[in-house]
């Protein structure tokens, strides 16, 4: 009986601390009909963007400014390289709060603050061109300037 409780609460134990850890998200490459180019996006097909600012610290500069994390999140680690994106360029910032690619780290758009709608559906481009230093960058881990 002993036996069967200490299993048990060692398979509870087990069960929360698998539950806990974060899942990994998957970054992959996907065409984008507006740009008429691929951009990196998320697993659920939501545009991923980085601030000329951060470039190349590989560390965010938006994490530090309230005004600016109101209106973009990070993706937050761990994430995987999904289809088309090199694993080579996908890494983690320096303080471990953002995903990064080619030493960019990756943000998505919140919207608000007068600036436009966020982005809540694939395709979706409302946070390219913010400010002229927020973009959308290439599996090849270039930034795309153009707006739609």
């Amino acid at each position: 009986m002993r036996r069967t409780a200490l299993a048990v609460a060692l398979a509870l134990t087990v069960a929360a601390s698998a539950s806990a850890a974060p899942k990994a998200v998957a970054v992959k490459a996907a065409y984008n009909k507006a740009l008429k180019a691929t951009i990196l996006v998320d697993g659920r097909g939501l545009t991923l963007y980085v601030w000329t600012a951060d470039i190349p610290k590989n560390n965010s500069v938006c994490d530090t400014d309230p005004s600016c994390a109101k209106l973009w999140r990070p993706l937050a680690p761990p994430a995987t390289a999904g289809a088309g994106v090199k694993p080579s360029l996908l890494g983690t910032s320096t303080d471990g709060k953002a995903v990064t690619y080619n030493g960019h780290p990756l943000y998505f758009f919140r919207g608000g603050a007068g600036v436009g709608p966020a982005d809540k559906k694939p395709g979706q481009l409302n946070g390219q061109g913010v400010y002229q230093v927020w973009f959308v960058v290439t599996p090849k881990g270039t930034l795309i300037k153009k707006i739609p």
